[in-house]
């Protein structure tokens, strides 16, 4: 690399870690982000029908719509200016984006379930072992697997923000290439992908809670430094459109 390309590079990533400490938008997704993980922490009354657990339930369902859309508002507001991200910015930012990510979000998680079932499939017809002892394998190293499939895919929400494309395969297929592309660039962001899933992994499993937290913190902020980086070195991309529809 030469000095001038490391000199840029540099930079990129110093404005990316000061946009995201110095956003109060995202502390305040952070913030509702440790709220959900310390109230689904939290066991349910025993009697499954009481009025409480039905509260508890409606409680967590509207603090996760809160944290999709405040996500949203936020993925999106970051892609509008270069600047540092206000929590007004995020709230309104998330209205033209909301429905379509919340879509987006939900036919990736179908295309991870179903590849996940393939994939078990194939190691019970492979291995002759039952699917009880497959996933008890599995689980321990799930946290590992979405950290090196986010780490993979670690272009494709900027690229989906920056350029309004909702559409699930062919962004997927755009961040790929993205990735491919700057494969030289990518210590730094596995670094900030990458390093909490690995330090989660090797914690004990009787850990307080709040050294989870912590965890959990630390890990968000550099997940918004990754995005942020991403979007800062994207091409420059076409205007973007009014409003957004989500896929069919």
């Amino acid at each position: 690399m030469s000095p001038d390309n490391a000199a840029r590079e540099t930079g990129l990533r110093l404005r990316a870690t000061l946009r995201a400490v110095l956003s109060p938008g995202i502390w305040l997704v952070l913030a509702v982000q440790l709220a959900l993980a310390f109230a689904m922490h939290g066991q349910l009354p025993a009697d499954d029908a009481s009025l409480a657990s039905t509260l508890t339930i409606l409680l967590v369902a509207t603090g996760l719509m809160l944290f999709y859309y405040l996500q949203a508002g936020a993925f999106h507001g970051l892609t509008l200016s270069r600047e540092t991200l206000a929590v007004t910015d995020v709230a309104r930012a998330g209205k033209a984006v909301f429905a379509a990510f919340v879509w987006l979000t939900l036919k990736a998680g179908l295309l991870l379930a179903l590849v996940m079932n393939v994939l078990i499939l194939l190691a019970m017809l492979l291995t002759g072992q039952e699917i009880k002892a497959i996933t008890g394998a599995l689980i321990p190293r799930f946290g590992i697997a979405l950290g090196v499939l986010s780490f993979v895919f670690v272009y494709w929400l900027p690229f989906v923000f920056a350029r309004r494309e909702f559409r699930l395969f062919p962004s997927l297929k755009a961040a790929l290439q993205i990735a491919w592309d700057r494969l030289s660039l990518s210590p730094f962001l596995a670094l900030l992908i990458l390093g909490p899933v690995l330090v989660s992994y090797f914690l004990p499993g009787d850990v307080p809670l709040w050294v989870d937290l912590v965890i959990s913190l630390a890990g968000g902020v550099m997940g918004w430094i990754a995005y942020i980086y991403c979007i800062e070195v994207l091409p420059a991309q076409a205007a973007p459109t009014a409003g957004v529809a989500p896929e069919a």
